[in-house]
């Protein structure tokens, strides 16, 4: 069956499941009009019309018990008019809501229509397994089932995870792994053909040995392809693939194999705790930081890499020897602003005003120990709830602290005796770190000029916003804040990356596909001679310095955590970078765990 082949099947299949929603509906009388109209568009493929009645449905019948139709049904008319983005979006969001719906094997089997004519065959392939495994829709079953075989057989490479064929019911499992087996074989491919024979030939459990003399580089990957977070992990899942196809091109042997954590700890704790005995070299993963906190304390120490390319909680990694952190954690955005204010403005007070976020109040608590530690004076600390829009009470406590006056009163009476009104005073001290959301700076930054409380102003990377840029000069006072998040567009990796990336999707990456990609090539790095071992890894991915990533530059730590954070001044409207003054290990957080 020939890549043509496989897209006429598509689209034919397409119109004749669009039927699989159109029953009748117990409604509102004037939402089942509307329902009836919406129907009669799709049956004669009006497909914009029916999605503008869907959605009127969705807007204006937020409660329906049939919302699970209007959702499913717009996305199916934007799906069929073209509007492949929303479409996309719109299956998300139903299953996100609906996972349990009879509709959810119809909404993935779309998915995986969606990311076969994206370009990406592995996650249409991860996408029609699950609607493979769980179609009530004997059709349905049989498309999905041929459409994993066309995709297979039709692509210029292919890498299969195991998980996704090891989570169908079993008396479904091996009638298309036997299938897919003798497809892989047909291609040549024998080492994936018999790991995934292993599925149907020892009870289930798939076998990741290899022989000695494989010089393949083997990277387990562990994200949430389903679920609320999918879109995250699909970004970075699709940085991982464009890494290891650049890869490949140049003579290295990679093979890939995904396992699907749905957001889910227990079940990222739970691959983590099988691919300790297997011989895969290094997992990159998981998503978030709960996540990969769990995995690295199953680790333990374990000698396998773990590379967590978006988590940003601190202390992650001191769970396990040999887990990294890629994003820089949240406390070390405090550290470095501490070091900041110390070491180039020459300060030697400071007064904080932070949100009471949980991720603010770390950083806040990492600047306050940092700065103190190294000899610092702190001369307040005001915290503000999460929705307060009227600053002035804190920022004049604040200016009552460095002024020396009580704030129960109006006046007060200074060194000479004369009596003033406070809040028209100026009040200075040499740092004021300002942890935030963009939402609340843009409220915040002009009360502190009002009141007129001066000062340095320092951030975190909640003050990368444009919102924040255009307060103007008088306001932000050219302010010096980290983040991680500004693209590196400068770097070598990151112009051979997006160039790759923009081939295959036809789109410039985000920030997580390029920590994907740089997590890839960081493990690559570490092989000699096309040859990789977990401890040749471990010990290469301790000595990075410096490395220049498409995401990020990236030097681990003595507790394997990224001390690379870029600092950026905001002047004329604009986040320009400055230098960074050198990291060395002393800049490591070491802060007692809440």
């Amino acid at each position: 069956m020939r890549p043509a082949r496989l897209l006429l099947l598509c689209a034919l299949s397409l119109v004749g499941l669009g039927t699989a929603a159109a029953r009748g509906i117990d409604d509102n009388p004037e939402a089942v009009s509307l329902f009836e109209r919406g129907q009669r568009l799709m049956r004669e493929q009006a497909w914009l019309e029916a999605e503008r009645v869907f959605s009127e449905l969705v807007g204006r019948y937020p409660q329906s018990n049939n919302l699970d139709l209007f959702l499913f049904n717009r996305a199916k008319a934007q799906y069929h008019f073209g509007d492949l983005p929303e479409a996309r979006a719109g299956f998300a969001a139903f299953l996100s809501r609906f996972g349990d719906s009879p509709l959810a094997p119809y909404a993935r089997w779309f998915l995986g229509n969606i990311a076969y004519m994206r370009g990406d065959p592995a996650m249409a392939i991860r996408h029609w397994l699950r609607s493979y495994g769980n179609a009530g829709d004997e059709r349905l079953r049989r498309l999905a089932s041929q459409s994993v075989l066309a995709a297979v057989e039709n692509a210029r490479s292919v890498t299969l995870g195991t998980s996704g064929f090891a989570a169908l019911p079993e008396d479904r499992r091996c009638t298309l792994v036997n299938d897919v087996v003798r497809v892989l074989a047909a291609r040549g491919d024998s080492a994936q053909a018999d790991r995934l024979a292993a599925l149907c030939s020892g009870g289930g459990t798939a076998t990741l040995s290899r022989g000695p003399d494989d010089a393949a580089l083997d990277i387990a990957v562990l994200l949430p392809f389903s679920g609320e977070l999918q879109e995250y992990g699909d970004e970075i899942y699709n940085g991982v693939v464009v890494a290891a196809e650049l890869e490949r091109r140049a003579g290295v042997n990679i093979r890939l194999t995904t396992y699907d954590t749905q957001g889910d700890p227990i079940e990222a704790a739970r691959f983590v705790r099988a691919l300790r005995d297997s011989s895969v070299d290094v997992i990159i993963g998981p998503l978030t930081s709960q996540s990969a906190a769990v995995a690295s304390a199953v680790l333990d120490d374990i000698p396998l890499p773990l590379i967590a390319p978006a988590a940003t909680e601190a202390g992650l990694t001191r769970l396990s020897t040999a887990a990294f952190q890629l994003s820089p954690n949240i406390e070390l955005q405090g550290v470095m602003m501490a070091d900041y204010a110390l070491d180039q403005l020459e300060a030697d007070s400071a007064a904080v005003l932070t949100s009471t976020r949980r991720d603010h109040v770390r950083m806040a608590r990492a600047f306050i120990e940092r700065f103190t530690a190294r000899g610092g004076t702190l001369v307040a600390v005001e915290y503000y709830r999460p929705r307060d829009k009227d600053f002035g009470d804190y920022i004049n406590d604040i200016k009552a602290a460095i002024l020396g006056y009580q704030r129960d009163s109006t006046f007060f009476v200074n060194e000479r005796g004369d009596t003033l009104d406070p809040d028209g005073l100026p009040a200075h001290v040499d740092a004021l770190f300002l942890p935030g959301n963009p939402e609340q700076l843009r409220l915040l930054l002009p009360q502190i000029a009002f009141y007129r409380l001066q000062g340095a102003l320092l951030g975190t990377d909640g003050w990368d916003d444009d919102a924040v840029y255009r307060l103007g000069d008088n306001v932000t006072r050219e302010a010096v804040f980290p983040s991680p998040y500004l693209k590196q567009s400068n770097s070598a990796e990151y112009q051979r990356f997006a160039a790759a990336y923009d081939r295959r999707y036809g789109e410039q990456p985000g920030r997580l596909a390029g920590l994907g990609y740089d997590a890839v090539r960081l493990v690559v790095l570490q092989g000699s001679a096309g040859r990789w071992s977990r401890e040749r890894v471990l010990d290469g991915l301790r000595r990075v310095r410096g490395y220049a990533g498409a995401a990020s530059a990236v030097t681990f730590g003595p507790d394997r955590e990224n001390l690379e954070l870029p600092l950026y001044r905001i002047r004329n409207g604009s986040a320009e970078p400055l230098a960074l003054f050198p990291r060395t290990d002393s800049t490591a957080v070491d802060l007692a765990e809440e």
